[in-house]
């Protein structure tokens, strides 16, 4: 027995429950009957003189199988707890506030907790003659909290296992933990922080952040236990309970050094490859240009050829005439001219001159027609202009070139075909695909023809055809023709810059459009579409 407990076991005397706790008193029995907690109200000898239904939970035992029963036989396993607070309240008459105790019930397999508060209850002349019990039940609030304690471990485990720095802060912003990788990275001894640390580093940025519960994604330099700064991609983020209230804030800081490596590697990779591309389209430039002043060069010795013989022609006429016209003057001053010598000097610079005429007017024409083409090569003003006429003055520049070749050329063009233009473009395009048909379609001496028709096309545009009946393209050829520097005869010099020259004059300069047409033995057609009309654009 304890040290109050009597001989009696059972039962309660009537007059010491009558005179102590009357708990037929209509309020006191409501209270009893409809608190959310548990109540009851212990002798000083640890009898249950009344306990309500709710705090009989803890034992599993009934309302009546409690009353007038001690302490340490409904409960055992909280009897000397129970006992050593009964007595200090008997003894110093101080409540005992805020108790915890746990316990399971015979019938159940989960243990169970409350928080229990013991005040003394005094009779009228101020004697303690029992205690008064309130005990709420706590096992949820116990569970969830011990959840949360596993839970943050479980965080904190897992923010030791990744790379990144972790870190977590109160709603002002003040930090108070951070995982085990920043006191590694940093070389500070663990639990040394600053918690206003943030504040100086990220300055008014966190300010905005915590005021208005915003995240925040920043990159900053962080300074390692090696002395090395190095780059970090930093994001924090608010954490909010159920109502939206920002109660902390967890920040990361994942190191870039090695991606701000790649981007440095990859912008000097930018960087050198866009310097070789424009070298590349200087240099293309230079073999475009050089290409074109190869032409021209080609044209010009095809026309030196060409004036060359009426002119040979008539430096012989010429000497013909002068070795007569000595012989007639001489004849004249000896007085031994004879009639027939007079009718034969006649007849001789009559059809001397004629000659010299003939041969000069050529050479004339030739002349001419190179000068207007070479003119037009070099003005890039645009201006109005007969395609027909200017069509045939590119080929007269041509021709020369037919003979050694065995190649002969066709030029058929409408009449008054007025375009509004760039000629010296005009003019090189044709040049071009020339001496691409010369080069390409006759190998091996391969006799053949070149046509270049010239038409409207609709209202608004006219149409340049150039043919010829040589040897054709294969697929893969056609497909790479326009492309810039390819070439089939790449080892007997050639550039691949004629039909790329090509291309870009019709389409940039004379905002054109061309269409390649050829097979195997079959020829090629190249058909050009050119605007009468288009914008100046020196």
């Amino acid at each position: 027995m304890t040290p109050y407990q009597s001989s009696i076991t059972t039962g309660v005397p009537p007059r010491f429950s009558d005179e102590v706790f009357d708990a037929r008193q209509p309020s006191l029995q409501l209270i009893y009957d409809t608190a959310p907690i548990g109540l009851a109200f212990l002798s000083p000898e640890c009898r249950y003189l009344q306990i309500n239904q709710r705090l009989t939970d803890i034992c599993g035992i009934s309302v009546e199988d409690h009353l007038g029963r001690y302490v340490r036989d409904c409960v055992p396993a909280l009897a000397d707890a129970v006992e050593g607070i009964v007595q200090s309240i008997m003894r110093t008459g101080d409540p005992v506030i805020g108790v915890e105790v746990a316990g399971q019930r015979a019938d159940q397999t989960d243990e169970r907790f409350w928080v229990t508060y013991w005040h003394p209850h005094r009779s009228a002349d101020g004697e303690i003659v029992g205690v008064n019990v309130a005990a709420e039940e706590i096992t949820e609030r116990k569970r969830a909290e011990a959840a949360l304690r596993a839970s943050e471990r479980q965080f904190r485990t897992l923010a030791d296992s990744i790379p990144q720095l972790v870190w977590m802060a109160h709603a002002d912003g003040a930090i108070y933990w951070l995982n085990s990788h920043w006191y590694e990275y940093t070389g500070r001894p663990a639990g040394e922080i600053n918690p206003h640390a943030w504040h100086m580093v990220l300055g008014n940025r966190w300010t905005e952040a915590l005021a208005t519960g915003a995240a925040l994604e920043s990159e900053l330099s962080l300074l390692s236990k090696d002395g090395e700064y190095r780059p970090f991609l930093t994001r924090v983020v608010p954490l909010r309970d159920p109502q939206g209230v920002v109660y902390g804030w967890i920040g990361t800081h994942i190191d870039i050094s090695e991606r701000k490596r790649s981007e440095r590697e990859v912008q000097r990779a930018r960087d050198a490859a866009e310097a070789a591309l424009q070298n590349l389209r200087e240099t293309q430039n230079w073999l475009i240009e050089a290409e074109k002043l190869a032409a021209l060069g080609r044209l010009v010795a095809g026309v030196a050829h060409e004036i060359n013989n009426p002119l040979g022609t008539s430096l012989t006429v010429a000497s013909s005439l002068e070795r007569k016209s000595r012989l007639f003057a001489a004849e004249t001053a000896q007085g031994t001219l004879k009639r027939s010598s007079l009718n034969e000097f006649v007849d001789a610079v009559r059809d001397g001159s004629a000659q010299l005429q003939e041969s000069l007017n050529r050479a004339a024409g030739l002349i001419q027609s190179f000068k207007q083409v070479a003119s037009d090569r070099n003005n890039s003003e645009l201006r109005s202009f007969d395609l027909g006429d200017l069509t045939e003055q590119v080929a007269t520049g041509l021709r020369p070139a037919l003979p050694k070749h065995g190649v002969t050329l066709n030029v058929e063009c409408e009449q008054g075909l007025s375009i509004s233009s760039y000629p010296g473009s005009y003019g090189q395009v044709l040049t071009n695909l020339f001496l691409n048909s010369i080069a390409h379609a006759f190998p091996d001496g391969r006799q053949g023809n070149i046509a270049i028709k010239v038409s409207a096309c609709g209202d608004n545009d006219v149409e340049i055809i150039f043919s010829d009946d040589g040897c054709g393209m294969s697929p893969d050829v056609r497909r790479q023709a326009f492309d810039p520097f390819f070439t089939t005869r790449r080892h007997q010099g050639g550039t691949g810059l004629g039909l790329h020259i090509v291309y870009s004059v019709v389409t940039d300069r004379l905002g054109g459009q061309l269409r390649l047409s050829s097979e195997p033995g079959e020829g090629t057609d190249v058909r050009i579409i050119l605007p009468r009309q288009i914008p100046d654009r020196t």
